[in-house]
C-alpha cells in the first residue's frame, strides 16, 4: 500500500457523514468519498479498489454481511471497518489500528 489511502465511508445520515468525509480528507494523504445508501456504496466498491470501507450511522448487520460478500466475491482487498462516532481523533485512530492490523 502507498502513502495515499482510499477510503470509502457509507452510512445513511447525510449530515453526518458530510462530516465524516470532511474529516477523512482533512488528513494528508487521505482520499476519502463518502455513500449514502447500501447501493451506493457496492456501486462505488465495484468501480474503485479502497483500502478502506468505513461502516458508519445507520449500517445495519445485513448491510455489513452484504459489504463482506461484496468484497469476497470480487476479491476485493478492501478491509471494513465499524466507525461508531467521535471525533477525528477517534476516527484516524481506528483507520490506522486496523490497516496496521492488516499489514
Amino acid at each position: 500500500m502507498d502513502n495515499h489511502l482510499k477510503l470509502l465511508a457509507v452510512g445513511y445520515d447525510p449530515a453526518i457523514m458530510q462530516v465524516v468525509g470532511r474529516l477523512l480528507n482533512s488528513h494528508t494523504g487521505w482520499n476519502g468519498v463518502v455513500a449514502l445508501t447500501r447501493e451506493e456504496g457496492l456501486e462505488k466498491l465495484q468501480r474503485e479498489n479502497y483500502d478502506a470501507l468505513l461502516l458508519c450511522v445507520g449500517v445495519s448487520a445485513d448491510d455489513e454481511k452484504t459489504f463482506h460478500r461484496a468484497i469476497n466475491y470480487h476479491h476485493l482487498p478492501t478491509i471494513i471497518i465499524r466507525h461508531y462516532g467521535g471525533g477525528s481523533g477517534l476516527l484516524e485512530n481506528e483507520v490506522r489500528a486496523a490497516l496496521d492490523h492488516q499489514q
